[in-house]
C-alpha cells in the first residue's frame, strides 16, 4: 500500500498530539480513516492547538477583556 509509513506515522502523530494535550487516550479508529482525512485532522488538532495559544495571550494581554 502506498503512502503506508506515512499513514502509521500520522496516526502516531495524531495519538501523541491527543495523549499531550488531553493526558487521556481515545479509542479511535484511526486505521479506518484514508490518509486525507488524517492530515485534516491533523490540520485541526493544530489549528485547535493554535486558538488556544491565541486565547492564552490574548488574556493576558487584556485580563478585563475575559468572557
Amino acid at each position: 500500500m502506498p503512502g503506508g509509513h506515512d499513514k502509521h506515522r500520522l496516526i502516531q502523530w495524531i495519538r501523541a498530539e491527543v495523549l499531550r494535550t488531553t493526558g487521556r487516550r481515545y479509542r479511535i479508529d484511526l486505521e479506518s480513516l484514508d490518509i486525507q482525512s488524517l492530515r485534516e485532522l491533523q490540520r485541526l488538532l493544530r489549528d485547535l492547538e493554535a486558538e488556544k495559544d491565541m486565547a492564552v495571550r490574548r488574556s493576558r494581554i487584556f485580563p478585563w477583556k475575559s468572557p
